[in-house]
């Protein structure tokens, strides 16, 4: 059908570069590796990737595979808000799609980056920090996150979800704070 070159061409290497997101790139490629290996001149079905990744990347990945192999789910990661208070801020994402993924924030500072020490899954790059939330944020069912950090009260001038563009967000326009006017980039 119409849909067989994307299915084939273009969806697998946008659920590979998520699934790297999620567990690792080089963990992905070692299971990757070890699948081609395993599987060389036999017939495997799709069941028989998921379970051998599941095994080799020693996670169980079933939402994952649902998501990408059973449906058309889509994910849709956008910046609700951004509130400061004092040295704290509490960035909102909303969760429009029916995709999960990890919340990765990339905040950028007017001077330079604060100091991360006490703030989990955070790294510091000349005037910027990010900071990444595991994909079980979303888990329990709720459609809005709140990322809550101590930044020492520097002034933030961007706040970008995904800057990577690692999953693939079906609007990425409400991907920054502030929001640009439309025509300006």
């Amino acid at each position: 059908g119409p849909m067989y070159s994307f299915v084939t061409y273009g969806k697998a290497p946008l659920m590979l570069s998520m699934l790297g997101a999620v567990v690792g790139d080089s963990a992905v490629q070692r299971a990757m590796s070890g699948y081609a290996r395993a599987w060389r001149f036999k017939h495997p079905s799709p069941w028989d990737y998921m379970f051998f990744m599941d095994k080799a990347l020693n996670r169980d990945l079933g939402w994952f595979w649902n998501y990408w192999l059973f449906t058309t789910a889509r994910v849709d990661n956008s910046i609700t808000d951004v509130k400061t208070s004092g040295a704290q801020v509490t960035v909102t994402v909303r969760q429009d799609g029916d995709m999960p993924s990890p919340v990765v924030l990339d905040f950028t500072f007017a001077g330079s980056a604060p100091s991360v020490s006490g703030i989990k899954n955070a790294t510091v790059s000349g005037n910027k920090v990010r900071v990444s939330y595991p994909v079980d944020v979303w888990f329990d069912g709720r459609r809005t996150f709140d990322a809550v950090l101590r930044f020492g009260g520097q002034k933030i001038t961007r706040v970008v979800v995904d800057p990577d563009a690692r999953f693939p967000d079906s609007d990425e326009a409400d991907n920054v704070w502030p929001r640009q006017a439309a025509g300006k980039n």
